[in-house]
């Protein structure tokens, strides 16, 4: 028994820290031949940490301290960030407009920039590696002819630049990746899965003796789950196809909600036709989906491509969460004196970090 609460804990303390993965992005558009402009934006915690950019070192990183660093923080990025053509460097132009941005509860300052560079080019980048663990560069870059997106994530890597659009198969890798890595990164979707599963571990005392309270239905489980598929699946690509709109602010409460709720419910048991919560707050969690990849960008060239293929990639990550998950709940639901404690326990606890997160996104 004292082996399974501790894999309990280290797979909460495994999915706490998966939450702090440290992404920049990389926004360019070809506005005419040899001209590039866009953004770059990355996390001011990163920053802080890497430039130390508290002069009063008091703890607190207002915005006139930000302000007051900018030219500290563009002759970082000069260093770290470098387009060169075969034959020559492309000198980058900051813009002095920089402005907050908020990503899923991370702050990210946006930095304007320029430069003229002809096709084909490279670019490097290495900011932010050595201070940050897991740090990646998202690149999005629209040409005449179409649109290319790649990662990079490690300091070596460099990008070769080409003339011609990305293929709709690289393009659907990409999204692909991009749907896994943000349910693995998103702990309010995570916990959310969890709390769906738990249910079946925790069921309410029949008043006959049989089904036993010692069995999971799988064949229930993998419906319910399927639901919550379809129902995100749903809103993900209305969202992206900008059929339907809506705050993603709210988007982020009610998913915060969701999570809440769900948890509650596996004590409570309020709900007991879990499909009608599950879809329901699934076509929430779908307007988050639909957040993330409204970050990345549709390919102009591939745009279906791009919605399936992040779509498929959420879902893969979320099985790939459940094949986890499931052996552990069987193995849970066999010791019953650990379930009667542990359970309850971790329902309480994620209802609590919901709350926590409604009152921070309100």
């Amino acid at each position: 028994m004292r082996n399974l609460i501790m894999i309990a804990l280290l797979l909460v303390a495994t999915s706490l820290k998966a939450h702090e993965f440290s992404t920049a992005n990389l926004t360019l558009e070809q506005s005419s031949e040899g001209h590039h402009q866009g953004y770059i934006a990355l996390s001011v915690s990163d920053l802080h940490h890497t430039l130390g950019l508290d002069p009063n070192k008091d703890g607190n990183l207002t915005w006139a301290e930000l302000s007051q660093s900018h030219s500290i923080i563009t002759e970082y990025l000069r260093k770290h960030l470098q387009f060169n053509t075969p034959n020559s460097s492309c000198p980058i132009t900051f813009g002095s407009d920089i402005s907050l941005l908020d990503s899923y509860g991370e702050t990210l300052l946006k930095q304007p920039l320029n430069f003229n560079c002809t096709l084909p080019l490279t670019v490097h980048y290495t900011a932010l590696f050595d201070s940050t663990s897991d740090h990646k560069l998202l690149i999005n870059w629209s040409f005449e002819e179409g649109q290319t997106q790649t990662i990079i994530d490690k300091p070596a890597q460099h990008w070769e630049v080409e003339t011609s659009s990305q293929s709709a198969w690289d393009t659907f890798l990409f999204y692909l990746y991009q749907g896994m890595i943000h349910i693995w990164i998103g702990l309010d979707h995570v916990l959310f899965v969890l709390t769906l599963l738990l249910h079946y571990v925790n069921k309410p005392r029949q008043t006959t003796s049989t089904p036993s309270r010692n069995t999971i239905n799988l064949k229930s489980m993998i419906w319910l789950v399927t639901g919550f598929t379809i129902a995100h699946s749903i809103t993900l690509t209305l969202t992206a196809l900008d059929w339907i709109s809506v705050s993603s602010k709210w988007a982020e409460v009610g998913i915060a909600i969701s999570v809440a709720y769900s948890a509650l419910n596996v004590v409570t048991h309020w709900i007991k036709r879990l499909m009608l919560m599950t879809v329901a707050f699934g076509l929430l969690h779908g307007l988050g989906f639909a957040g993330a990849l409204s970050e990345l960008g549709l390919s102009k060239s591939h745009q279906l491509t791009s919605i399936i293929g992040f779509n498929l990639g959420v879902e893969i990550g979320q099985i790939a969460i459940i094949l986890v998950a499931i052996p552990l709940l069987l193995l849970l639901n066999k010791h019953e004196k650990v379930r009667k404690v542990l359970v309850p326990f971790v329902s309480i606890a994620i209802f609590l970090l919901g709350i926590l997160w409604v009152w921070q996104r309100v």
